[in-house]
């Protein structure tokens, strides 16, 4: 991926198009999707001025068409690791697993990634993507794409189970007309 700080919209796009360069297209479709849920479930825990803000930097975040975006002011721009995951998830209706090593600071509070977390949409999928998840690492503020080794039946072989991502209890608890189905139990 190029290491122009849209690599983790690369990262997706080379996923789901094997083009790194539709990370534009990319960002279009997790806008349509944020839009579309942006007050349903990801609307955020914080207060209201909170939540709004959040959604200006998302919002700022898939417009820009700016590259390279390596400034201090550029920092907002970058994929989020707490919000893109669970959008991209549900803009392709496929698993997201995503891997890193980080915490961040979040509404006074330590928010830790582990060493493997699955986004699993939150709206609808079919159960044939479950074998095709969008597989990201994030390794020293630089995000690639990574593949699965497969059976010859072309089934993804084994591997260590991610945690779920720690807000999906919460984002279905509170939202169950649409978060009817918990895709989570297909990797219990």
């Amino acid at each position: 991926m190029s290491g122009d700080r849209n690599c983790g919209f690369r990262a997706v796009a080379f996923e789901v198009y094997k083009d790194e360069d539709d990370c534009y297209k990319v960002k279009q479709k997790m806008k349509n999707t944020y839009l579309k849920y942006k007050d349903t479930p990801y609307n955020g825990v914080g207060t209201e001025m909170e939540n709004k803000v959040e959604e200006d930097i998302m919002m700022n975040r898939l417009d820009s068409f700016k590259s390279p975006c390596l400034g201090n002011d550029d920092l907002p721009l970058w994929f989020s690791t707490f919000t893109c995951p669970q959008v991209v998830a549900d803009t392709y209706q496929r698993p997201v697993i995503f891997y890193c090593y980080l915490e961040n600071f979040v509404n006074g509070e330590i928010r830790q990634f582990y060493e493997l977390q699955v986004f699993f949409p939150l709206i609808e999928m079919e159960m044939s993507k479950t074998e095709y998840p969008i597989s990201l690492l994030l390794s020293h503020t630089h995000f690639y794409s990574i593949d699965y080794q497969r059976t010859p039946t072309g089934r993804l072989r084994k591997f260590t189970k991610p945690t779920i991502n720690h807000d999906h209890a919460r984002i279905r608890r509170d939202n169950p007309t649409l978060c009817s189905t918990d895709f989570f139990i297909l990797y219990t």
